[in-house]
């Protein structure tokens, strides 16, 4: 990311940020976690405006991201070609963007990628065919459907005894 911003020295009418980070700012480690594949690609405009930080422009990064069915590296491009970001001027110097970027692009890659749906070199999964597809859908049978007669079980509570006064207790005087 760009080095860190002096707000101080930000110009009233904001600043235009632009480059490419090669270094690994996303730092996971996991075994499925999402690969970066360097550059992420910045284009930002930076102002401030009443007390915030305005942060707008675009953002792209690649990874590869491990497939659902199959587990095999799927490339996939994060594309934030309208990013938008307000933070509050909490009275620091300076800005640094990086945590902000890092989690906004992690927050854009899919939940659940698939080879065929990658939006780089989409290709046939190897696990293809091997579940059932999703529109198979079978209905529960009458039987799995029939409501169970309704029970009153609020009233099973009426038995219980109370350890409220009666109410001809209630009608007299306090002492």
């Amino acid at each position: 990311m760009p080095a860190p911003i002096t707000l101080n020295d930000l110009p009233r009418d904001g600043r235009d940020y632009r480059g490419e980070v090669r270094e690994d700012l996303f730092a996971l480690t996991g075994e499925f976690d999402p690969v970066f594949v360097p550059p992420l690609v910045y284009d930002l405009f930076v102002k401030l405006d009443d007390g915030d930080i305005c942060i707008s422009g675009k953002i792209s990064a690649t990874f590869q991201v491990p497939c659902v069915r199959c587990g095999q590296p799927v490339p996939w491009r994060v594309e934030m070609p309208n990013y938008v970001s307000k933070e509050p001027r909490d009275g620091e110097a300076t800005l640094d963007l990086t945590e902000r970027i890092r989690e906004d692009t992690l927050l854009a890659l899919p939940g659940y990628p698939r080879c065929e749906e990658s939006n780089v070199e989409p290709r046939p999964c190897a696990q293809a065919g091997g579940f059932p597809p999703e529109s198979e859908f079978v209905p529960l049978s009458e039987e799995e459907t029939s409501e169970l007669p309704a029970s009153d079980v609020w009233g099973a509570l009426d038995s219980f005894p109370t350890d409220s006064p009666s109410q001809s207790d209630s009608k007299k005087p306090l002492p």
